[in-house]
């Protein structure tokens, strides 16, 4: 078969298929690779050549992806809340709320963060500096928001939380301890201690919100 025989124009649908999946694999791989880096260096002193290193390509084979290390970073950072966000709805999916306020919770959730205080801090400081940057964590955050908020909306139609629930507030009030938190085990606190103030706040919460608190 000739190199690229299958761009034929009768096989033209199919290579336009495999290509794009190609590309879509390509572009995973390197968020993967670029995500790893990002974690265990941060991301100021991850360079685009160690992301291409480690995946054994150039640097200009990223750049045909991403037009720069920021570009980049905000496809880490969206593909990682997409997951996260994917993981919090299989535990909603039983249809018990209280179940955010468990250990279990609290470990997956932990598992999939991503960073180090390092690359917190370079996220902040980045995001101060870049106004692209601060925009995107601005709207990921009040999507978080709406994401929460409509789910505590719709266990409120099924009667599991009570009608008169701001669902909003305590949609940013579950996000504020939890990120107040995960600040605190970047801080060095220790990992149990962090959970187990979890469990303890999100249990109290619970017993406030739902119609039934023997459910919590």
């Amino acid at each position: 078969m000739r190199p690229f025989e299958y761009l034929e124009p009768k096989n033209l649908e199919e290579a336009c298929s495999l290509l794009s999946k190609y590309k879509e694999e390509a572009k995973r791989r390197i968020i993967q690779h670029a995500k790893k880096l990002f974690s265990e260096r941060g991301y100021s002193k991850t360079r685009m050549i160690d992301i291409a290193e480690s995946m054994g390509v150039s640097k200009g084979a990223i750049y045909q992806y991403f037009s720069s290390k920021q570009d980049l970073l905000i496809s880490v950072l969206q593909a990682h809340a997409s997951t996260r966000g994917r993981e919090v709805e299989k535990f909603l999916a039983s249809g018990n709320i209280a179940v955010i306020a468990t250990g279990e919770f609290f470990d997956r959730m932990l598992a999939l963060r991503m960073g180090t205080l390092t690359l917190s801090l370079d996220l902040l400081r980045d995001a101060a500096a870049n106004k692209t940057a601060l925009h995107w964590i601005r709207e990921s955050y009040e999507l978080w928001v709406k994401g929460l908020s409509d789910i505590i909306d719709n266990f409120k139609k099924n009667g599991v939380i009570q009608e008169d629930v701001d669902s909003e507030s305590i949609a940013r009030g579950i996000l504020a301890i939890r990120d107040g938190l995960y600040s605190s085990i970047s801080l060095g606190t220790d990992v149990s201690k962090a959970r187990r103030a979890w469990v303890t706040m999100m249990s109290s919460l619970m017993n406030e919100v739902l119609v039934d608190p023997h459910l919590a």
